[in-house]
């Protein structure tokens, strides 16, 4: 899939590299065209040497001239001036930033997404930026604003965007438009958290993207025992500057969240932060931490959710462990009796039963979670993983295209979605969902080029559309970067398996499931591995699976 970039009299292709002015080409270096195309890809935002260090060069130790050289090379391709650059503009010591207005191609809707004259209001939270002296509260910026996401993802009308999506704009002083253009949003939440002792100062603006107006600001000064008040005084003026006074039940945030005293939230915090990067040693220690919250306050039930979603994500991605399994289903189930008005322990509950292939039970958690929480992407996505491992095929498409369509950045659910498509025979829909998937998958390396999931799960998707040498090409980029990643190494064996490299996946495959890592009933469903299944080898390793 070609993307053309457009911007004053230039063509930029970005997968084949090429710079075009009309009809003629201007030949750049590999590396010049490498860099352009970070640079363009996030046009408008500053770009540091050592991100495009790390891409462009991957590792290899090159002096700054290397750089240097390349962005000259740029530069008299495009009759650029550095002292007023029309194109990339220097930071100083810092990096550079693509100036130039530029044009993206149009982008393909999902399968049967948002229905036709649905416009819905759509905001980003950023996370906040850590004021406080020693600069050592991330967790507490990171969990205020995935906190405010939670919250304002509960309100009838609003398209929130995720915590993957928004938290890739980190760097203070982000360009507010190229973000907005980037996230499609018409408002941004930012703001800064300045901790010192018990006292905590949050400051805070909603500004509109198209103008740049700040629609409301405040600062708020008080003790770290009243950051969850403060959190929903932020999420009711943003409903009422929005346009939307009250959440889905007419009911406000603090109503459906439970409070906790400021030491167990602290802990429940940083147990978040440590819980989306999805190692095996980052979900231990999210654990541990969400056990501390517990001993604080036992009757916290969110901490108890969040513990059954740890060891729920340990026994199906790293070994199926029983302790594991035990601990998800008795802490889910805790978490449902301390919170059952909250989508999240449901969430929880319905993952665990279906881990333990209780599946008409985690079909009523699930279902209990969306009407909860109808706009909650988490249920959508895992109960279509449930009905996907238990063989309900046509209903893991539907919900994989619900779980599309709320949260519209998410590449996983739209080429999940394909999958399923294709197993029931409409092809042509599996298409223009696979190829959805693609465009998401590219928009979210065009900010993150390392991300393991987006390249891994892309390869599949894209050996679906033909695309077998770029599909391998990502595949191996994935395996290079994160070589023991249990995702990535499935994913790679199933390329191989569709392109008929029987003794390549069947390697790959031997280094996850001899570990006892995979889920059997996934396994048994997914067409993927269908050219394995008369395989000695490959019979041998499933019925090893739990």
């Amino acid at each position: 899939m070609e993307s053309n970039f457009n911007f004053g009299n230039y063509r930029f292709e970005t997968e084949s590299g090429r710079l075009w002015s009309g009809a003629e080409e201007l030949r750049l270096t590999p590396k010049a065209s490498a860099v352009l195309k970070i640079l363009v890809m996030r046009a408008g935002q500053p770009v540091t040497k050592e991100h495009l260090f790390a891409s462009v060069w991957n590792g290899t130790a090159v002096s700054d001239d290397a750089l240097t050289s390349c962005i000259q090379e740029l530069r008299k391709a495009l009759a650029d001036d550095a002292r007023q650059p029309r194109f990339i503009e220097t930071r100083h010591r810092r990096g550079y930033r693509f100036v130039a207005p530029i044009s993206e191609p149009p982008s393909a809707p999902v399968v049967d997404s948002v229905p036709p004259g649905r416009d819905l209001p759509a905001i980003a939270v950023l996370p906040f930026a850590d004021m406080s002296p020693a600069r050592d509260q991330d967790y507490l910026c990171e969990g205020l604003a995935e906190e405010l996401i939670n919250a304002l993802t509960r309100i009838d009308g609003l398209r929130v965007a995720s915590r993957t999506a928004s938290f890739q704009f980190r760097s203070p002083g982000e360009d507010i438009q190229a973000v907005g253009r980037h996230l499609g949003v018409g408002t941004l939440l930012e703001g800064s958290v300045r901790k010192s002792d018990n006292r905590l100062r949050v400051t805070v603006q909603l500004i509109e993207v198209a103008t740049g107006f700040h629609r409301w600001s405040q600062r708020f000064d008080r003790t770290l025992d009243d950051v969850l008040a403060i959190e929903d005084e932020i999420a009711e003026h943003v409903v009422t500057s929005v346009g939307r006074s009250v959440l889905r039940h007419h009911e406000k945030p603090s109503v459906v969240r439970p409070h906790t005293r400021a030491e167990a939230y602290e802990y429940y915090l940083r147990g978040r932060q440590h819980l989306h990067r999805m190692t095996k040693a980052d979900l231990e220690k999210s654990g541990e931490l969400f056990e501390c919250a517990i001993k604080q306050d036992a009757a916290y039930g969110p901490a108890w959710g969040c513990l059954a979603a740890v060891h729920a994500t340990l026994y199906e991605w790293f070994g199926s462990k029983e302790d594991d399994l035990s601990t998800a289903e008795r802490a889910s189930q805790k978490a449902l009796e301390l919170a059952p008005s909250l989508a999240e322990p449901h969430v929880a509950r319905g993952l665990a039963l279906s881990l333990s292939r209780r599946y008409e039970e985690a079909a009523q958690e699930f279902e209990q979670a969306i009407h909860l929480n109808p706009n909650f992407f988490e249920a959508y996505y895992y109960f279509a993983r449930s009905c996907f491992a238990h063989g309900e095929i046509q209903r893991s498409a539907e919900l994989f295209r619900k779980a599309a369509e709320a949260r519209q950045e998410d590449f996983q659910s739209a080429m999940l979605q394909g999958q399923s498509l294709r197993m029931l025979g409409r092809i042509e829909e599996a298409r223009a969902a696979t190829r959805e998937g693609i465009r998401r998958a590219e928009r979210t390396l065009m900010l993150n080029p390392t991300d393991c999931r987006a390249l891994s799960l892309g390869s599949g998707a894209l050996f679906e559309t033909g695309q077998e040498a770029r599909a391998l090409e990502w595949s191996q980029r994935s395996l290079d970067l994160y070589p023991d990643d249990m995702s990535t190494l499935i994913n790679a064996a199933c390329l191989h398996a569709k392109a008929r490299q029987k003794e390549e996946a069947l390697a790959l495959l031997e280094r996850v499931f001899a570990r006892g890592w995979g889920k059997r009933d996934w396994i048994e469903q997914d067409a993927d591995y269908d050219i394995l299944r008369d395989d000695p080898r490959f019979q041998k390793l499933v019925a090893a699976l739990k």
